[in-house]
């Protein structure tokens, strides 16, 4: 595998997972990046080198001046999607992130900064580690999929600000359709008023109202009959 098909394997992931979770994708990128040996060594599906009881197996690590083989236990995931979402929720359980300061610097889109939190922190022994995630992320341009997530993070944004306005509108046309009912002294729909509409629907005159609007289509059908419209 090469290290721009690894990138083109795991991005999507690390994109959609830092609009949920904060976690900037340049650094998801390239700490499973850095962790696998750029997807060569991935056993039990773990990209991060995340430590836990589901296998067992030599890892290096740098103490007392000097690498190391130990024997470790490391989570097991069913997926590289799954290795990601845990990713994120590793380092959001652990105070020790956010009090690095790991997650301010993602919000600020400072992936040095965040790089240098999590070796503060102690997520790894190596003291180049910051260094060489940062060197990572620079050369193989990640940033762009910090980028990406941010589009999707303002598209979202504006639907939601969308939807709360077609919210708002929803509000004030079942109050006009009440205000309606009471000015027509139209306490309730008759029921032929609720026949006519559904006949009109299932002959695709109407299409099929949701949120309670079958009222309004129902009051339409009373001021017609009414001679108003």
């Amino acid at each position: 595998m090469t290290n721009q098909t690894f990138i083109g394997r795991i991005a999507g992931g690390a994109v959609e997972n830092m609009v949920t979770s904060g976690v900037l994708a340049s650094i998801t990128i390239a700490q499973a990046a850095l962790e696998t040996g750029w997807g060569a060594s991935v056993p039990g599906n773990n990209l991060f080198g995340i430590k836990g009881s589901g296998t067992t197996q030599d890892t290096r690590e740098y103490i007392n001046g000097q690498w190391v083989t130990i024997r470790a236990g490391f989570r097991t995931y069913a997926s590289w999607e799954d290795s990601i979402q845990d990713h994120s929720r590793f380092l959001h359980e652990n105070r020790r992130y956010a009090n690095a300061g790991f997650f301010a610097h993602s919000a600020a889109r400072d992936y040095a900064g965040a790089a240098r939190a999590l070796q503060a922190a102690g997520y790894a022994t190596d003291p180049n580690y910051a260094s060489k995630l940062i060197s990572i992320i620079e050369s193989y341009g990640l940033t762009a999929y910090d980028r990406e997530a941010d589009q999707m993070i303002q598209a979202i944004e504006e639907l939601n600000t969308q939807l709360a306005a077609l919210k708002g509108e929803l509000a004030g046309t079942k109050q006009d359709l009440a205000d309606v009912r009471q000015q027509l002294n139209m306490p309730e729909v008759p029921d032929w008023a609720e026949a006519a509409v559904e006949a009109a629907v299932r002959a695709g005159l109407v299409d099929s109202p949701e949120n309670g609007s079958y009222d309004f289509y129902r009051i339409i059908t009373v001021l017609h009959r009414r001679g108003l419209i």
